[in-house]
């Protein structure tokens, strides 16, 4: 912990004095999970750091994905950090911190064959989906052009485990996760889940992959403020590189991409 002396400035308002209250959603490794009954993984770990930069603890609230901004909205928590991609619309109604760079992959059962290049690929198949995601955005906005005779199915569930454990199940062909969560599977399953697409943005070819981020109320600026500076001190001070380091997850460096 800091000494006093070194404290960044905390957000005014907290829901919990000495606590930075988190929103999350603890079903996605390496992103968030639980481990022994401890959050872990990259977005509990970083965000505490940040939260120790403040002189603040952070205290995890566990959620479905669905409930993640209503919540915020709601005052239940200060922040959210779960691997919430930073899009347009979203920005719209909330303010980010980037801290890590996203992007999303399709995966299928070991010797399925199948390959995609594009989210188009997908027409003719069943996939799994998390609610409220962009992979759910992505491929909706592409599914009313599917060739007559070569539907998209489109199985919907309210975290990525579940949508996953549809593709061992062959209960579908394909399942639309983000890239670290599809990186941590292959890792730990090789004889069950295989890459069957490159990384893609989720918003069409030739597109940059969205930022993820630290996702605060809009227009709380002393908290925006806040949060980038610790995040700035954690970056400093080398947490962030042993947390992707730790997680296999350097190709989510949202420095190289500023």
């Amino acid at each position: 912990m800091q000494s006093q002396a070194q404290c960044l400035p905390a957000p005014p308002s907290l829901v919990e004095a000495g606590y930075l209250t988190v929103g999350t959603s603890l079903t996605a490794p390496p992103m968030g999970f639980m481990n022994d009954d401890k959050p872990s993984g990259f977005d509990p770990e970083f965000i505490s750091a940040v939260a120790e930069k403040m002189c603040l603890k952070a205290k995890m609230v566990n959620l479905t994905f669905q409930g993640l901004f209503p919540g915020l909205v709601a005052k239940k928590f200060d922040v959210i950090a779960s691997q919430i991609g930073i899009t347009d619309p979203r920005k719209e109604m909330f303010d980010f911190v980037p801290v890590f760079v996203g992007g999303l992959r399709l995966v299928t059962q070991k010797g399925s064959g199948l390959k995609f290049q594009t989210e188009s690929d997908v027409c003719g198949h069943a996939a799994s989906i998390v609610a409220g995601s962009t992979q759910m955005a992505a491929l909706e906005r592409v599914k009313g052009d599917c060739p007559t005779g070569k539907p998209m199915t489109l199985k919907v569930f309210s975290n990525q485990s579940e949508a996953l454990n549809e593709v061992a199940k062959r209960a579908v062909d394909v399942a639309y996760v983000d890239w670290p969560v599809a990186a941590y599977l292959i890792q730990q399953r090789p004889q069950d889940f295989v890459e069957a697409s490159p990384v893609l943005s989720g918003k069409g070819p030739n597109t940059e992959r969205n930022r993820n981020g630290i996702v605060i109320r809009k227009n709380e600026t002393a908290t925006q403020d806040a949060i980038a500076a610790a995040v700035k001190a954690a970056m400093n001070a080398g947490a962030y590189d042993e947390i992707l380091k730790r997680w296999n997850l350097a190709d989510g460096d949202v420095r190289k991409v500023n």
